[in-house]
C-alpha cells in the first residue's frame, strides 16, 4: 500500500474515532441525572428555579442573544416580585461550561469566570436567594440544589428560563427522576433549537409536567 494512502486511512481512522468520542460524551452531557425519590412531606412547599438567564444569552452584549430574551426576562422579574410577596423560595441556576471541547462546540459562552457567564444584572435578585452552577444541561447534576430542596420540603419546582429543547428539559426530567411535581410557565420559557416552544410544552405534559396557562405563581 502507498505511504501516502496509509497515513491518509490512518488519518481517517483518527478522524472516525474522535466523532464517535465526541457523540458519546455530547449524549452522555445531555442525559438527565437521577436520585433518590423525595419523601411524602408533612408540610410541602413550591419553588421558583431560574434558569441560564445569563448575560451571554439575554444581556445587553450578549454573545449568543435569545430573540425572546426581553420576554422571559419580563416574565421571570414579574414571577420573582410574586415569589418575593409570598415568601416562596427561590433559586438560580447559572449554566458554567468547564469542559473546554464543549465551550468550544457552543461558541465559548459560559466560560467560567467570564462576564457573560453571570445571571442577567436585569434580573431580579432576592435577598438570600441561591445561585447554583451547573457544567451540564440537568440542574439537578449540582447535588447542592437537591439538597437546598430537601432542606425546605419542597415537593414541586416551577421552572422558568432557557433552552425549552436542552437545560430547561433536562432539568424538568432531573425534577421528575425525583419525583418533584413540576409546573412551567410557557411566558418564561424560551429556545433557539428551530422549535416552538408548544412542541416541547406537549411532550412535557405527556410526563406530566404541569404548563400553567397563567403566567403568575
Amino acid at each position: 500500500m502507498h505511504g501516502g494512502l496509509k497515513i491518509l486511512l490512518a488519518v481517517l481512522g483518527v478522524l472516525v474515532l474522535a466523532g464517535a468520542a465526541l457523540a458519546l460524551l455530547l449524549r452522555s452531557f445531555l442525559v438527565p441525572t437521577r436520585g433518590e425519590p423525595i419523601p411524602a412531606y408533612a408540610h410541602p412547599s413550591r419553588v421558583l428555579l431560574v434558569v441560564d438567564i445569563q448575560e451571554d444569552y439575554t444581556g445587553p452584549e450578549a454573545r449568543k442573544p435569545y430573540r425572546d430574551g426581553a420576554r422571559i426576562l419580563g416574565a421571570s422579574n414579574r414571577l420573582l416580585a410574586q415569589a418575593e410577596a409570598q415568601g416562596m423560595p427561590v433559586a438560580y441556576v447559572e449554566n458554567v461550561v468547564d469542559n473546554p471541547l464543549i465551550r468550544r462546540l457552543v461558541g465559548n459562552v459560559n466560560a467560567p469566570g467570564q462576564p457573560g457567564t453571570a445571571m442577567d444584572r436585569r434580573l431580579k435578585r432576592l435577598a438570600g436567594a441561591p445561585t447554583f452552577t451547573k457544567n451540564r444541561p440537568d440542574a439537578f447534576s449540582n447535588l447542592a440544589l437537591d439538597a437546598f430542596l430537601r432542606e425546605r420540603q419542597v415537593s414541586e419546582v416551577v421552572i422558568v428560563g432557557l433552552d425549552a429543547a436542552y437545560c430547561i428539559n433536562a432539568t424538568i426530567h432531573g425534577a421528575l427522576n425525583r419525583g418533584y411535581g413540576v409546573t412551567v410557565i410557557p411566558e418564561g420559557i424560551a429556545t433557539e433549537s428551530g422549535k416552538p416552544v408548544a412542541s416541547y410544552l406537549e411532550r412535557w405534559r405527556r410526563v406530566g409536567v404541569n404548563v400553567q396557562v397563567t403566567p403568575d405563581l
